[in-house]
């Protein structure tokens, strides 16, 4: 088997680590599923792999290390992803976060290059109330998309709900600097001044 490269780590703030993601998001309250049964099935079946998650690694940990996907190494279609990012967004317009999350995650997993993952990741847990994991998470995305102005903004943002301002004002100050010019992006530029001079 031929060795490519490995994928670049994202360059997440001091002294941020992964927290547990999955037990203090999940379970801390009991939801009803989904209404749609094979979107409830869905759900369910991914929330259970990240439960399995290390056992998945460690199978995989030989073809992780040549750079290699979890979704390169289980067969995932374009067409696999989009239907389940598309179930994601939709579970977050209904303001279904926790549900949303399982598939988010494994989305990221299998797919980390693609910024999208890790930023509707982030949204979700951002929105459950945890800005740490939030914060990595949106850090992955700014790793994958540098200039997404929006990623690097709610990664600003999470890190202030974490008690960490000085580490977010350079975030902050880019998320100004890469929405300059950019009429879609003028509410959020406008938001990441009011944050920066609310920690002046």
């Amino acid at each position: 088997m031929q060795t490519r490269a490995r994928h670049r780590k994202p360059c997440l703030p001091t002294g941020l680590y992964p927290t547990p993601i999955m037990k203090e998001s999940m379970s801390t309250t009991y939801l009803p599923p989904p209404a749609d049964p094979e979107i409830a099935g869905i759900v369910s079946q991914l929330a259970d792999g990240l439960l399995n998650l290390q056992e998945t690694l460690d199978q995989c940990h030989e073809q992780l290390e040549q750079g290699y996907t979890l979704g390169e190494l289980r067969g995932v279609t374009d067409e696999e992803y989009a239907a389940l990012y598309q179930i994601a967004r939709n579970l977050c317009d209904q303001g279904d976060f926790r549900h949303a999350l399982p598939v988010a995650l494994q989305l990221a997993l299998h797919d980390p290059a693609n910024y999208r993952y890790p930023f509707i990741a982030g949204a979700c847990l951002q929105r459950l109330g945890q800005p740490e994991p939030a914060a990595l998470m949106y850090a992955l995305a700014c790793d994958v998309n540098p200039d997404d102005a929006a990623s690097v903004y709610r990664l600003g943002e999470c890190l202030i709900a974490a008690s960490r301002p000085d580490e977010a004002k350079p975030f902050l100050h880019k998320a100004v600097d890469l929405s300059y010019g950019k009429f879609h992006c003028r509410e959020l530029q406008d938001r990441a001044l009011q944050k920066l001079e609310a920690l002046h």
